[in-house]
């Protein structure tokens, strides 16, 4: 492999900088020890005290890895894989600086995955230890015959007040055995290279992919957050994400550990009792995506009714210290009404992924449709064919013309072999379809617009979410954008569905606000008028309405699951349960999509023998 400067440079020059050597002069600086890191169940946890418990949790790794070595399961050379599999709590915390004092991997199992799912990915990242809470011992052990390297004496129970079930111990009773009580002496040196925590992209589509975050990549990510939001020891965050989520850490935890400031931590997110615990705790920043955002504005619409109400209630209480967000996939829409809604500074709004390789801002003053000014000349905009797409143009009103130009993958050109990604975790294969032809690719579509000189990037939705209609392709979330915006809808996903003649048509199933009904008219009426005057191009047009109680969403992170949605599309056929609406060339208005137009719908599929795109996978 190629000599890496940087990677040189860091490791041998700067090699006692890690996570766990930071933590630990950080936590131990004489006018920080007293101060509070976090809240957890109103209990305070100093900085003091965060560092002794994960002192504990270190000397804890440092005799389990001397214990498998002792008895031929690793190698002395090997990082111990520590597989950690709840939700949030003071463990899941000092586990981690345990782990990176030690030179140890945290392994973050996203607590959704169940099954064979969470067999694999204990199996792919061969952990050696499993450490996890009530809530998920069942699940672990449903499926520990399944995982190959541990057995019943390797799992370990957190929380609970230091009880474990009968066979198991808990955290408290490792911790405080002799062989561990004895102490041990920490790494003299901690690659800073290593990896520190694997995170999982949430397996909505094939095998789960593990991100490796090495010390190095953690407290660049963090720096970097930290120099945009100046925290100090006056400010408090709260964590809005699972820890299993590299938000959590990227732009929650860690640039609040270097800053000196503290943070609410929950088991769960609460948007209903954001506020609350806001205006309790003086919460003056969250790290968020996209759909917690949404819920907040949700509970606060719901329980004030006006905008003049919650800016009475909420942006003008005198314990209102909230100032700062930064997070991603919140829409435009949602980030101006946060911004009101409790008088805050600026909301950061970012593009990027947990591999990290791509990133982008909202900074004061940049267009807030975007996701950004674009610095680095190594990104572009790749066509399907892997040709640079020319910037967007523009009419007056901010509407793209030319979209099919200039919309493609947003990619970045590196080699593999560099500093913040370079593949996913023991998985060559899919590590391989990141980077191809020298370049890293996204998996995300965008296009970049040139305003007053500088460049912008503009998020335009994931590859694999493009329709095709009428011959052209253009992006589900072109679709949402104004879906999310229709009177009296709370949430949408937009989608491709079979189409009698060619390519697809649109549908989008709509979850309404408590309350709310579907007005077919008044839906038909308000999108021709985005037509006509919102910029909305006529093949975004929704062919099919489908009206949902609730969306099937992801664990904690609250994606949702549209890949059910699109295998089922309009079969009310084989689901006759569904409430879908349907609109018909030349119809002004959306129409019930009942037994009887479906058959009138499944004739024309059968007269151009398309009929068997209504029935794949079902």
């Amino acid at each position: 492999m190629a000599f890496n400067r940087e990677k040189f440079l860091l490791n041998n020059v700067l090699g006692f900088v890690n996570m766990g050597s930071v933590f630990s002069f950080l936590s131990r600086k004489k006018n920080r020890r007293g101060l509070p890191f976090f809240i957890f169940n109103e209990k305070e946890y100093t900085y003091q005290e965060t560092y002794d418990q994960a002192r504990k949790y270190a000397d804890f790794f440092l005799y389990y890895k001397q214990k498998r070595v002792d008895a031929g399961k690793m190698k002395a050379d090997e990082q111990l894989a520590v597989g950690v599999y709840m939700d949030n709590s003071p463990d899941y915390v000092f586990a981690f600086f345990g782990a990176a004092m030690t030179g140890s991997a945290i392994i973050a199992i996203n607590t959704g995955f169940r099954g064979e799912t969470l067999s694999r990915v204990c199996n792919r990242a061969e952990i050696g230890l499993m450490i996890t809470d009530a809530g998920g011992l069942e699940e672990v052990e449903r499926n520990l015959s399944d995982i190959e390297a541990i057995g019943k004496d390797d799992v370990f129970i957190a929380g609970g007040e230091g009880k474990a079930p009968e066979g198991y111990k808990s955290m408290s009773e490792a911790l405080a055995t002799p062989e561990v009580k004895k102490g041990y002496a920490l790494p003299k040196k901690v690659d800073n290279f290593a990896v520190l925590i694997v995170i999982y992209t949430s397996g909505t589509t094939g095998e789960p992919k593990g991100v490796p975050c090495t010390h190095a990549k953690l407290l660049g990510a963090a720096g970097l957050t930290w120099s945009r939001l100046r925290l100090g020891f006056d400010d408090r965050g709260h964590i809005s994400m699972p820890m299993f989520h590299s938000n959590a850490w990227f732009i929650g935890i860690l640039p609040i550990m270097i800053g000196g400031a503290s943070f609410v931590l929950k088991t769960k997110f609460s948007a209903s009792a954001f506020t609350e615990d806001a205006l309790k705790y003086g919460v003056t920043y969250l790290n968020y995506v996209g759909q917690p955002i949404h819920y907040i504005l949700v509970a606060l619409e719901k329980k004030y009714g006006s905008e003049e109400e919650i800016i009475k209630a909420v942006a003008n209480h005198p314990n209102n210290r909230f100032r700062v967000a930064h997070g991603n996939g919140a829409t435009a829409v949602d980030r101006k009404k946060l911004i009101r809604y409790f008088n805050m500074d600026h909301v950061y709004e970012l593009y990027g992924s947990t591999e990290a390789a791509i990133n982008t801002v909202i900074m004061p003053g940049d267009p807030i449709d975007s996701v950004g000014r674009l610095t680095n000349k190594n990104v572009v905009i790749l066509n399907d064919r892997d040709e640079p797409c020319p910037p967007g143009e523009c009419d007056e009103k901010g509407c793209l013309l030319n979209y099919d130009e200039a919309v493609g993958e947003i990619c970045k050109k590196t080699r593999q072999d560099n500093i913040i990604f370079d593949g996913y975790f023991k998985n060559d294969e899919a590590s391989n379809k990141k980077f191809r032809d020298g370049y890293f690719h996204s998996g995300d579509l965008g296009h970049v617009r040139v305003i007053n000189g500088k460049k912008y990037l503009y998020f335009d939705g994931r590859t694999d979410d493009w329709i095709r209609k009428d011959g052209e392709n253009f992006s589900a979330e072109n679709v949402l954008n104004y879906m999310l915006d229709m009177p009296g809808v709370d949430l949408a996903a937009a989608y491709g569905a079979p189409c009698e003649v060619a390519d697809e048509k649109v549908m989008v199933a709509l979850q309404l606000g408590e309350g709310q009904t579907f007005d077919p008219q008044k839906a038909y009426d308000w999108l021709m008028e985005q037509q006509s005057n919102g910029g909305m191009d006529p093949k975004w047009m929704p062919d099919y309405f489908r009206i949902v109680d609730s969306f099937e969403m992801t664990h904690q992170t609250l994606k949702i699951l549209s890949k059910k949605l699109k295998r089922q599309h309009f079969n009310v056929d084989k689901f006759p349960d569904m409430v879908v609406f349907h609109r018909r060339r030349g119809d002004a208005t959306y129409l019930p999509l009942d037994s009887k137009a479906f058959e009138e719908v499944k004739k024309e599929f059968e007269k151009m023998g398309r009929e068997n795109l209504l029935y794949v996978g079902l």
